[in-house]
């Protein structure tokens, strides 16, 4: 799942040029959210992809559940999607709520900057 995440960024950003927006965004969302002081350092779709995975991760482990509904409802995650991963596993399942949640903040960003 995160090749998946990787390659769907890679794809989309090597016809747009929005990369830099992709990550401010991500950024904005994750501190509205969570935390202030949380910062993404990527340049490459590969390296924002592990950040939010592992920002995800510090999430799930030392904060409440309400900071990550909080932070999917920011972001504008459909409830039927999370519901629809069906996976025991806390590793798979962050896996692909980074998938979704990249998916989704490109989406913004393309729509913004065609606008």
């Amino acid at each position: 799942m995160i090749e998946e995440a990787v390659s769907y960024i890679e794809g989309k950003l090597s016809d747009y040029n929005l990369f830099d927006e992709l990550v401010r965004q991500v950024e904005k969302d994750f501190r509205m959210s969570v935390d202030t002081s949380i910062t993404f350092t990527a340049d490459t779709p590969s390296k924002l992809v592990y950040e939010v995975y592992n920002e995800l991760h510090k999430i799930i482990s030392m904060t409440t559940v309400a900071k990550f509904s909080s932070l999917l409802y920011r972001i504008d995650i459909a409830e039927k999607e999370i519901k629809a991963i069906h996976s025991v596993d806390i590793e798979d399942y962050l896996k692909q709520v980074t998938y979704i949640i990249l998916k989704r903040e490109f989406q913004k960003v393309y729509i913004r900057s065609t606008l």
